[in-house]
């Protein structure tokens, strides 16, 4: 990637799964659900919750992948669910579920491949079986993105032969910028969460009119998908150029600062021309 030599970077993954009540922590159990989806696996844990013990933890093995779990009788912090939770597009009825949660397992890629993408695979195809005994959702902070068990079922479980299914693991997140004034309508900024998880910079895009939102969400995962696919050998930053149905961006540096616009491998603003 150009743009300050923003080199790739050794990403590990984690989502999170999100339970009214945790089901029992039975590796048997799991195991035979999971080697349904990944063939032959281990699955261990490291005891059961109680009144001293409020959080345990527990490892998957397949396939060479190493996933730790750690389940807590607890919900996740407040914070986290309104940076994902919060800021997810979902029915209101929906949103009121997973954030009335009560437990949680976490799911955490420790060892394996150093291909991002098929960490994120073998953590969602482990986030699968989890969400299969009584899950309500999951969650993924670094992508700023919740989605309740009825809109998981287009995407679960991930199959390696397929292609990437980005909507699981990259949010679309909307802020307004600026103040509208006669001369100058509101403006806003469409950016993606996640794209970090890849080692691939983040993509935004300035819209006016919001009903538009479908289309820009559709543009930006689908370029995403183009920067996946294209892996190592694509090298994009400021001046490039992509087409899609059609139209062509132009990928620019970002016009202004703030949080909005922060992320640990850069921001790409798309311009139609």
């Amino acid at each position: 990637m150009s743009n300050g030599n923003r080199g790739r970077v050794a990403v590990k993954q984690a989502c999170t799964v999100l339970y009214n009540t945790l089901p029992p922590l039975d590796a048997a159990r799991l195991r035979g659900i999971l080697q349904r989806l990944v063939g032959p696996c281990e699955v261990e844990w490291g005891g059961a919750l109680g009144p001293d013990k409020p959080m345990v933890a527990g490892v998957v093995r397949f396939d060479g992948h190493q996933i730790v779990l750690v389940a807590f009788d607890a919900p996740v912090r407040e914070e986290v669910l309104a940076r994902t939770v919060g800021v997810s597009p979902m029915p209101e009825e929906q949103r009121h579920t997973l954030m009335s949660h009560r437990a949680a397992i976490r799911v955490l890629y420790m060892e394996g491949t150093t291909g991002p993408v098929e960490q994120l695979m073998a953590t969602y195809q482990v986030a699968t079986a989890l969400l299969s005994q009584g899950g309500l959702g999951i969650l993924n902070e670094r992508a700023s993105l919740a989605q309740p068990l009825e809109l998981l079922v287009n995407y679960l479980p991930p199959r390696s032969d397929e292609i990437p299914p980005l909507q699981l693991w990259v949010g679309v997140v909307t802020f307004g910028i600026g103040e509208e004034t006669e001369d100058e309508p509101q403006r806003y900024l469409m950016r993606t969460y996640g794209m970090e998880q890849m080692a691939l910079p983040e993509l935004g895009i300035y819209i006016t009119d919001r009903s538009a939102a479908d289309e820009v969400y559709d543009t930006l995962l689908n370029i995403g998908l183009y920067l996946v696919e294209g892996g190592e050998k694509l090298q994009i930053g400021p001046g490039h150029r992509a087409e899609f149905r059609g139209h062509t961006y132009l990928f620019t540096d970002p016009d202004q600062e703030g949080f909005e616009f922060a992320s640990p491998t850069g921001l790409l603003m798309l311009v139609q021309i």
